[in-house]
Formats: structure tokens, C-alpha cells, sequence
């Protein structure tokens, strides 16, 4: 029998079962698009990842925390967390020559913040007059608190842009008054805008206030939850962070056998983090959508098995009147290989317009992923093969006479 005899007898088995023909071009098609959006959403969020954790930590950098503490305030897990006060960094930027600058951090939590009726609940953080040279991140309106505003822990705050279209709309911010919990504020600037953060926090929804203003007026503490330090580039990291170690356990008067009431961060455990989150999204997400793939491809497999059972009498025809074992085999095949390429090109333009959506709402910002497209595509076509191998090789080894009964 010719090719395009076998093709034509596919093609009109296919239209004949249109039902089944969706349902086996659905796991392809929802696989295919599955990779296709994975990937390129994973792609664009590792790039936002890594470029947080650049902007966080780059540098000759050194984040020190109270107990086993959180940048955002407060301890989790056991050991003390109100040992860290402010005479540490202060000690720390005078006794040790390496350090630079560093930022006090005081965490107030999630308040409920108020502006004429409007109401949210926000994070607040307590933050230094250092906070934009060391974080790299100042006012894009309005100016950041000062030296004398911490020093007298001032009613003043820096809002994030979500926080300054959230509660003033169109409206200028800046020197409007907000009241955060039972404390009235007065708006001095917006933050640069930033996005997501490592941890999965929305930095543009944030306030800062002087850290003094967090301790003394919004938590009643005389304690630090974290600081975040800059050590001179020429410095010796490893060193600098020992002489800190040193003199912390000095000034907490800590014995030789007792562990540390602090934790630090450097750029070689950020690295680490950073390899980890490689890791993750270049291997575990594609994972992920070929399961999906596979997954149609079981589904197309068992489907043409039950065509076959369906169709004993017409293979026992085309068998009875000189169709070859072969010819019968191909055609199972190129079914098979047919929906699932039909599937994967229709996967295709679906995520084509997913993404276009993602990208025009601002969800996200990322090149549409064509190779891993044209990989998914190529996966899709030796599925089909694959799962039409088997029920292919039934309908081709089955005896013409016990068919025709």
C-alpha cells in the first residue's frame, strides 16, 4: 500500500473520531504550553531573583542579624534576639577600620496605615540615614529622612510606589500626613521603585522610618533586629568578619563555650543562595512541564489502544484485502505522531498569547523562549511516536480472520 494511501486512511480515522482525536491532542497541547509558560515565566523570575539578591547583597557586604534573626524584623527559632543593639554598630564601625558605613534595622511589622479613609496594612521598617548609600536605593521623589531626624527619632516616612498610588492615588504624597497604627507621620519621600526581593516581598510596599522612631515610638524597645554593613572593597572579608565576631562576643561578654546571640551573612553564602536558585529554576521547573508532556503522551497511548479494540473489524478489512503488517503499524503511528504535533503546534500559539498577555499587563518582562518552544514541539512529535508504538504494533500483529468475527 502507498504512503498516501496510509496517510489518507489516518487522516480520515482521525476526522471519524473527532472526540477522541481532542482528548489525545489535549495532554500534548496542555504539556507543550505548560513547558512553553513555565519556562519563560521561570526565566523572567530567576532574572528578577538574582538581580534582588545582586542589588541586596553586591559587594563587599556583611548583613548581621540578632539571634538567629530576619532582615525584617524580629527572631524565629531559638536564642536571644534582644542582645543587638545600636552602641554594637556603632562600636563596630569605630573599632574596625574595614567597615564603611551600616544600616540599622528595626522592624515594626505589618501596621495598618490611614490616609483620609484609606486604609492598608503595610510593612514598616526602620531604617538608618545611611539606608539609600547602602542598600543603593533612595528617594525617586521627595528626599529620604536624615541624621538628625534618627537622632530624634522624627514622625517622618519614606513610602514605596505601590503605598504612594494605594493611598494617595494621582495625588502628591509628599508632605501629606499619614497615621500608621495611632502615630501620625509625615510623607518626606518615595522609595525607588524595586519589585520583588529574594524572600517574595513587595519592596514597593513597604515604608521606611528612622529605626530610632520604630524602637522608641511603634514597638517600645531598646533593641536591633539586624544591620546591614559595608566593608571597604580592598578589605579582607573573611578577616573583617571575624574582628566583628570578636568584638560582639566581647561586648555581650559571651564565654568561650557559649554560642554566638548573632548570625552573619556574607557574599559566599549569598553566592551559595544564588547557585540554589539556579539550580532550582534550570532543572526543577522544565522537569515539571515534560511530566506534563509524558503525562499527555500516557494519555494518547492508552487512547489508541482502546481505538484499536473499537476498530478490530476495519483493520481486519484493510488486512483481509492486502494491507501489509507494516502499512497497518504506520498507520497507528502517524496518527499518534499526528495529534501530538497537531498539539504541540496549537501549544505553541496558545503560549504565544499567555505571554503576550503576561507581558503587556506588566506581570512580568521576559524574551519569548522560541528554543525551548521548538524543544517542547520536538518532544511532543517523539511522544506521539512513542505512544503510538505499542497500540501500532497490536493492531499490526492482529490476525485478519479473528478480526472480521
Amino acid at each position: 500500500m502507498k504512503t498516501s494511501r496510509v496517510i489518507g486512511s489516518s487522516l480520515r480515522s482521525m476526522n471519524r473520531n473527532k472526540l477522541r482525536t481532542f482528548f489525545m491532542m489535549l495532554g500534548t497541547l496542555i504539556g507543550v504550553t505548560a513547558l512553553t509558560v513555565v519556562m519563560a515565566l521561570g526565566q523572567a523570575t530567576q532574572g528578577e531573583v538574582l538581580h534582588g539578591i545582586e542589588r541586596m547583597f553586591s559587594g563587599s557586604t556583611i548583613l548581621l542579624n540578632a539571634g538567629s534573626g530576619m532582615m525584617e524584623g524580629g527572631p524565629h527559632g531559638p536564642g536571644p534576639a534582644t542582645t543587638l543593639v545600636p552602641g554594637d554598630i556603632a562600636a563596630i564601625e569605630t573599632e574596625i577600620p574595614a567597615v564603611d558605613v551600616a544600616d540599622r534595622l528595626q522592624g515594626a511589622g505589618s501596621r495598618e496605615v490611614v490616609f483620609e479613609g484609606r486604609v492598608s496594612d503595610l510593612s514598616v521598617l526602620g531604617h538608618s540615614h545611611t539606608s539609600p548609600e547602602v542598600w543603593n536605593r533612595g528617594a525617586s521623589r521627595g528626599t529620604y529622612f536624615t541624621e538628625d531626624d534618627v537622632q530624634a527619632a522624627a514622625r517622618v516616612a519614606v513610602i514605596g510606589t505601590r503605598v504612594a498610588a494605594d493611598l494617595f492615588d494621582t495625588d502628591d504624597p509628599i508632605g501629606q500626613q499619614i497615621r500608621i497604627g495611632t502615630v501620625p507621620f509625615t510623607v518626606v519621600g518615595v522609595l525607588e521603585p524595586f519589585g520583588i526581593d529574594p524572600h517574595g516581598i513587595d519592596k514597593d510596599n513597604e515604608i521606611h522610618v528612622p529605626y530610632t522612631t520604630v524602637m522608641r515610638r511603634l514597638r517600645n524597645v531598646d533593641y536591633i533586629a539586624a544591620a546591614k554593613i559595608m566593608v571597604d572593597p580592598r578589605a579582607d572579608l573573611d578577616a573583617t568578619v571575624e574582628a566583628i565576631e570578636g568584638l560582639l562576643r566581647e561586648r555581650h561578654r559571651l564565654a568561650p563555650t557559649e554560642d554566638s546571640d548573632f548570625h552573619m551573612i556574607t557574599p559566599v553564602q549569598v553566592q551559595a543562595m544564588i547557585e540554589s536558585a539556579n539550580t532550582t529554576f534550570g532543572v526543577f521547573l522544565p522537569i515539571v512541564a515534560l511530566i506534563a508532556i509524558i503525562a499527555g503522551g500516557v494519555v494518547v497511548a492508552n487512547l489508541m489502544l482502546l481505538s484499536v479494540n473499537e476498530r478490530r473489524h476495519e483493520i481486519g478489512l484493510r488486512k483481509a484485502i492486502g494491507a501489509r503488517t507494516r502499512d497497518v503499524w504506520w498507520q497507528f503511528v502517524l496518527e499518534a505522531t499526528a495529534i501530538t504535533t497537531v498539539g504541540g503546534i496549537l501549544a505553541i500559539g496558545i503560549g504565544v498569547v499567555i505571554l503576550q498577555y503576561v507581558r503587556l499587563h506588566g506581570i512580568a518582562n521576559f524574551a519569548f523562549p522560541w528554543s525551548v518552544t521548538l524543544i517542547g514541539l520536538s518532544i511532543a512529535v517523539v511522544v506521539g511516536l512513542v505512544a503510538g508504538a505499542l497500540p501500532a504494533r497490536r493492531a499490526a500483529r492482529m490476525d485478519p480472520i479473528d478480526a472480521l468475527r
